[in-house]
């Protein structure tokens, strides 16, 4: 048995995945529904994602 690399892509895409599906659960698959806190809390989490896996000291 191999082991095989995993891209940090691929890892983002999984937890952004886990984000929504955790969100989706909780507050319905209606995002347009959403209340505006529910919307803030899920890209709050969205965000954090996206910050653990971005580069350290790039500038934008």
């Amino acid at each position: 048995m191999s082991a095989r690399p995993v891209r940090a892509e691929d890892l983002e895409e999984a937890r952004l995945a886990e984000v929504d599906a955790e969100f989706m659960r909780d507050f319905g698959p209606d995002f347009a529904g959403w209340q505006p806190w529910q919307v803030e809390q899920y890209l709050d989490a969205v965000a954090k994602v996206h910050a653990e896996f971005s580069p350290q000291g790039v500038a934008a």
